[in-house]
């Protein structure tokens, strides 16, 4: 029986490794699955051992988190430069949602894996990532709405209903392989924030005003 070739030793630094092993989720989760992913799997993929791998995460879960969490990063950072430019209150609302819808089409893949095959705990972490969406965006519409932008009598719950119905869309388009055209999904999404938020009459951007 041949003996397995000996994994040749490559230095690299910490977060990349860390890197290659979020790659490496990537690629497994998206052929084998995730219920059926084994850590050897994932560290052969990575070019690593399992003592490496658990030096990193400690369960497929944590990478699967980990890999969401890398995802809301990108979308926190994009809504935090947009906040920082000082834009008008609805033009930033109109600009964070329409970037997280473009994020969200871009890795569909990603959504496929976490909402399709991942456990319950899996679905917990990447929750928790959410939510450091939501209280950045919560912030700024109760600031807008103290600052008369927005009518909505309760702000940040009517952010977070936009939110999650957002959310859900996206997630069922995927789940389904709709092809639904990307600015009629960002038209609609803008049409709900702006009515849920008290922006009336609401005008589609698509529609002219009715006079």
């Amino acid at each position: 029986m041949p003996t397995k070739a000996r994994r040749k030793r490559v230095t690299k630094s910490p977060q990349d490794r860390r890197d290659d092993i979020l790659r490496a989720g990537e690629r497994v989760f998206g052929t084998t699955g995730f219920e059926a992913a084994t850590i050897a799997e994932l560290a052969d993929a990575a070019e690593i051992g399992k003592g490496t791998f658990y030096l990193y995460f400690d369960s497929k879960d944590r990478l699967l988190g980990a890999m969401w969490e890398r995802y809301v990063d990108t979308i926190v950072t994009t809504a935090q430069g947009i906040l920082a430019e000082g834009d008008a209150w609805w033009p930033t609302i109109d600009r964070v949602m329409s970037a997280l819808i473009r994020h969200a089409l871009n890795n569909a893949e990603l959504h496929r894996i976490v909402y399709g095959s991942a456990n319950a705990k899996s679905l917990e972490l990447c929750r928790q990532a959410n939510q450091r969406v939501i209280n950045l965006m919560c912030d700024f519409v109760e600031q807008g709405a103290n600052a008369g932008a927005f009518q909505a009598v309760e702000p940040r719950l009517a952010f977070r209903m936009v939110y999650h119905a957002a959310d859900g869309l996206l997630d069922d388009l995927v789940a389904l392989g709709n092809e639904a055209a990307e600015g009629k999904v960002i038209a609609m999404v803008l049409e709900l924030a702006h009515r849920a938020l008290g922006d009336h009459p609401y005008v589609h951007p698509e529609k002219p005003a009715v006079s």
